[in-house]
């Protein structure tokens, strides 16, 4: 048979691609990155959003999860925000500082200081003047606030300065290489100083900020609603009187309710959504580039514990298992051939490093992998060693087509080589929920985590992203209350040494050799199987006008210039 497949393997996939068919169009319409109209915006109007039910809103509690930040930028703002080719922009700062307009200045003794400048005339949507001591409270918030994910990058900063009510002066104990993706939200001091936990929870679910809109509603289980900020710091926009996100339970029902026409759009979409959709007349889907990868994340200890993992703890196991994955044809069969097989976890952008790859698929080099390692099939077929079944679990999002596809395919291949995996899929709240919510991610209540990983959103910056996700302090766990999104939880000596120089170093090509020196290590130590790298895709009803793709940040980033057609 063609692929190298057993003639039962065969018949196994033709199944699942059959299954596949019946909820995917082949039929792509060109793409479309934007979408406006020769005359001038109208005023107001509303767009309803199919979104996720978001955890929390407190940018800071959020684990990063594009399901938080879709809804939390509308209305919550930083110093910066990622453009659509990954570098910083100022949002709320006049520029981006750098050594070259002497915003930047690193000391002799190792330490650093950045003077960071604030637009004039900024406000709170309540109509409170932000200011420089905005910034420093929210260092100290993020700082002292238990239930902050990551702390990672302000616990370099020793004080902020505020000599006047623009300017922020940031003093390092050292060089911190990320820091335009510091601050990228602020925190209200009129409103949070001092507040109890009670007034911080109340802020989660409505936060105050500065952007074009205001939460001003979140019904449990229905929809946020996000009215136009009268006190927004661009005239005239927002042009739309409101967004609306809508709660859906899966990807299915927001690409149904967006043909329906009872949603206006939907994001972060697979490349198998977009291939549906960009058949409807009355629907437009943006097409740009990523940094994100699809990733089969394993957990490198036993659920729930500090002990290795009885079966993933072992490297030849995760070697062969990425040989048994057919990352390939799941490319070509299931996503039409729309984006190309994973090689590392960052693809794009100036920190990838070319000819980095893993191992390719070989069922009979995996079998011997196992066989080698001891791993003896029993009379299911499934194989044993020394009492342990060499049975995983994997978790990822109810209600996501492409990924049951994807796991069945993974069910049928890994069985073939001794594996027995069990689907355990769950609702995105419960996998991306904090520590405290006994989040799956952060508890590693999991073998096998099926899920998007990469730059982009919260951290575009190979620094801030890496550290958070591979350093061996951060990994979730009771003692730094669940902060860090090593989710992998590998505790490699190399990897910290890595990029703690190259958070020492604001030289970019240095920086890119020690990232790509991690990204070796990562695919060395088999962490993770990097499926396939990720398109943006999001999806406007044509009656939409103004929006624009951002690979590095999530739909909403430009909000304000959303319309509606007449």
């Amino acid at each position: 048979m063609s692929f190298g497949m057993q003639r039962s393997q065969a018949a196994d996939w033709t199944r699942v691609c059959l299954a596949a068919a019946l909820f995917l169009n082949a039929c792509g319409a060109p793409t479309v990155v934007s979408r406006t109209d020769a005359t001038a915006p109208r005023a107001g109007g509303t767009v309803v959003f199919a979104a996720q039910e978001p955890d929390t809103l407190h940018p800071f509690r959020s684990t990063g999860t594009q399901t938080n930040a879709l809804v939390y930028q509308v209305a919550v703002e930083g110093l910066t925000a990622a453009s659509p080719d990954g570098s910083p922009r100022a949002v709320l700062a006049v520029d981006v500082p750098t050594t070259a307009n002497g915003a930047v200045h690193l000391l002799a003794d190792g330490t650093m200081t950045v003077r960071w400048t604030l637009r004039p005339d900024l406000g709170w949507s309540d109509g409170t003047r932000l200011t420089s001591a905005d910034v420093r409270f929210t260092w100290r918030a993020v700082m002292t606030d238990p239930r902050t994910t990551t702390r990672e990058g302000y616990e370099l900063i020793t004080d902020i300065e505020t000599p006047d009510e623009r300017t922020a002066l940031v003093r390092y104990r050292a060089i911190d290489a990320a820091y335009t993706s510091r601050f990228d939200a602020l925190l209200p001091r009129h409103l949070l100083e001092g507040a109890t936990e009670a007034a911080v929870a109340a802020y989660s679910r409505a936060p105050l900020g500065t952007g074009p809109f205001r939460i001003t509603e979140f019904v449990a289980g229905d929809h946020i609603t996000a009215e136009r900020n009268e006190h927004y710091r661009v005239a005239g926009q927002p042009y739309l009187d409101r967004v609306i996100f809508r709660f859906v339970s899966s990807v299915e029902a927001a690409k149904a309710q967006l043909r329906a026409g009872e949603v206006d759009a939907a994001g972060s979409l697979g490349e198998a959504d977009a291939a549906e959709l960009e058949s409807d007349p009355q629907v437009h889907v943006t097409n740009v580039a990523s940094p994100a990868v699809e990733a089969l994340a394993f957990n490198l200890r036993a659920p729930g514990t500090a002990a290795p993992h009885p079966i993933l703890g072992d490297l030849t196991v995760r070697r062969a298992l990425v040989r048994a994955t057919p990352k390939a044809r799941i490319v070509d069969k299931l996503l039409y051939g729309r984006t190309r097989p994973g090689t590392s976890e960052i693809p794009i952008g100036w920190a990838a490093r070319g000819g980095i790859a893993q191992e390719s698929y070989d069922p009979a080099v995996a079998a011997r992998l196992l066989d080698d390692a001891g791993w003896r099939r029993a009379a299911d077929g499934v194989r044993t060693k020394d009492g342990t079944r060499l049975s995983l679990r994997i978790v990822s999002t109810t209600g996501n087509k492409l990924r049951e596809s994807i796991e069945q395919v993974l069910v049928d291949e890994w069985r073939a080589i001794g594996v027995e995996l069990r689907i355990a899929n769950v609702p995105s709240a419960v996998l991306t929920a904090a520590w405290q919510s006994n989040g799956v991610r952060k508890r590693g209540d999991f073998d096998v985590l099926l899920a998007q990983a990469g730059l982009g959103v919260t951290s575009p910056d190979p620094q801030s992203y890496l550290a958070q996700r591979h350093r061996c302090d951060a990994i979730p766990q009771a003692d730094n209350k669940g902060a860090g999104s090593n989710y992998e939880r590998l505790c490699d000596a190399r990897v910290d040494a890595l990029l703690d120089d190259a958070g020492r170093t604001l030289e970019i090509d240095r920086r890119r050799d020690l990232y790509g020196q991690v990204l070796s290590i990562l695919n060395e130590q088999a962490i993770a199987i990097w499926l396939y790298d990720r398109g943006r895709y999001d999806a406007f009803r044509t009656r939409v006008l103004g929006y624009a793709a951002n690979g590095w940040n999530v739909a909403t980033w430009n909000a304000a210039e959303w319309h509606v057609a007449p």
